[in-house]
């Protein structure tokens, strides 16, 4: 076995070190990753990220990038359950459609993307 020193960063949660001896445990720099990796780091913040007044029903269209939604959703579900609470019911409300994602879904999205900027 081999000493490898101080851990920086756990399971993607950033360990940082306070003067006083305490450690803060902090996401930031896997959610710039994400918002990197797809294209969402130039985006400008906005406050909430679900829009309740936006009605999401099942698409009945022509089904948009079915990958890469499966994917951004996945990636915000270990947010979620990690350290960001408040992004769980937007989630859980469009990864039910990670199957047949559509023009609403991917406005809804974009949206928890914009929020995780700020």
């Amino acid at each position: 076995m081999k000493d490898l020193g101080e851990a920086y960063v756990i399971l993607n949660i950033k360990l940082v070190k306070e003067t006083n001896g305490g450690v803060t445990l902090t996401l930031f720099h896997y959610v710039e990753k994400v918002l990197g990796r797809f294209g969402y780091s130039d985006y400008k913040p906005i406050s909430t990220p679900y829009d309740a007044s936006l009605i999401i029903r099942k698409n009945k269209r022509i089904m948009r990038d079915h990958l890469r939604y499966s994917q951004i959703i996945g990636s915000l579900m270990y947010l979620a359950s990690a350290m960001r609470p408040d992004i769980s019911l937007a989630v859980s409300k469009l990864s039910r459609f990670v199957s047949n994602p559509g023009d609403n879904h991917w406005m809804a999205l974009k949206r928890v993307m914009h929020y995780l900027k700020e």
